[in-house]
């Protein structure tokens, strides 16, 4: 039987299924799907419907648990198994590690090391959505979305079995698109090209989703980064400003609050926002002391100091020499390529 999972009880004694669904649960037959079951009554019943099997094998499964139970689990396929818990709350115990998952939560796992328990701790109706992700499906978004070389990185080294290092609950247009390949009235000739449609819509908007929040090793997600990124735009700027915006000002443009854009500049730059703005400040200071001939008090007054000794001190307290000094330096070495110039002149 073609199913993306092996079954067994927790005494060990693999779960059989039978094609089709028993009468009473037609009302869950989702039309064009290959069903499959299995029923024990130490348990309940354990339902998988394929819907979709073109480029991505997608299962719409339900586990009708009569009695508290534990499943040990394990892969039929190799690659990569997207998992979708859309109602109640699973137990699995993977790397020796119990995660609940959340309705709604999203879990990316190696196929071929999965070997875990998985518990229904309460009596109920379980439902999820696996869907098996051949590695070279997911090579093709490599280009597109920058997590998939983090996923593939952990897939050739490491024995990692969740690719996922943190909870993710997935947002309204992937649980729309999840209720689309669920959808049980759609007729069999069209509903399974719309399910193979959405199962390739849901692995896109998942890994776009990922690659918008996944963390990295300094806790920031690729939008942090982009606010980041823009909030650092805006402090440019302002450089000739004597003062940078506040750290309220800032935070209001980031959208995000004072903490977090602190956190965000101390993990992209090691220092903080205010020493980020000194120092691109400082820098275009010293560009233009050293590589142009604008006067120094205009140069002082263009960056906001109010009188030239403030600017002096300020500059010899960074670079060590006043602008006078560092002007000097400019017209020596303007001086050592003139002669140089002069020289290769009168030789020739």
């Amino acid at each position: 039987m073609p199913l993306p999972l092996s079954i067994k009880t927790q005494n060990g004694n693999p779960v059989h299924f039978t094609p089709n669904l028993p009468a009473i649960f037609s009302d869950q037959e989702i039309h064009g799907a290959k069903s499959y079951h299995a029923h024990n009554k130490s348990y309940g019943y354990l339902i998988y419907q394929q819907v979709a099997s073109n480029g991505y094998t997608a299962w719409m499964n339900h586990f009708i648990i009569t009695s508290p139970a534990e499943f040990v689990v394990t892969a039929n396929v190799d690659d990569l198994l997207l998992h979708h818990t859309i109602k109640g709350k699973m137990s699995y115990l993977i790397d020796q590690q119990e995660v609940e998952t959340e309705e709604h939560q999203m879990n990316l796992l190696v196929a071929n090391r999965l070997c875990n328990i998985i518990r229904f701790n309460l009596p109920g109706v379980y439902t999820a959505l696996t869907v098996h992700i051949p590695l070279s499906k997911l090579e093709e978004f490599n280009d597109s979305f920058p997590v998939v070389q983090r996923f593939l990185e952990k897939v050739n080294a490491g024995n990692a079995v969740m690719l996922l290092e943190q909870n993710m609950i997935t947002h309204t247009r992937i649980r729309n698109i999840v209720q689309d390949i669920t959808e049980r009235r759609l007729l069999s000739s069209a509903g399974e090209k719309y399910r193979v449609q959405k199962t390739g819509e849901l692995v896109i908007e998942s890994l776009d989703m990922l690659s918008r929040y996944m963390i990295d090793k300094d806790g920031l997600t690729p939008a942090d980064h982009e606010k980041g990124k823009r909030t650092e735009v805006f402090l440019l700027t302002h450089l000739q400003q004597a003062c940078p915006p506040t750290l309220k000002q800032l935070s209001a443009f980031a959208g995000v609050n004072e903490k977090k854009l602190e956190h965000i500049f101390r993990s992209r730059h090691k220092v903080t926002i205010y020493d980020f703005f000194q120092n691109a400040r400082m820098n275009i200071i010293y560009q233009k002391l050293t590589e142009t001939t604008m006067p120094l008090q205009d140069i002082a007054e263009d960056f906001g100091y109010t009188d030239y000794s403030s600017f002096s001190y300020a500059v010899k307290k960074r670079f060590s020499f006043g602008p006078r000094e560092l002007r000097k330096r400019l017209i020596d070495l303007l001086s050592k390529a003139f002669m140089v110039f002069q020289f290769f002149i009168a030789i020739l």
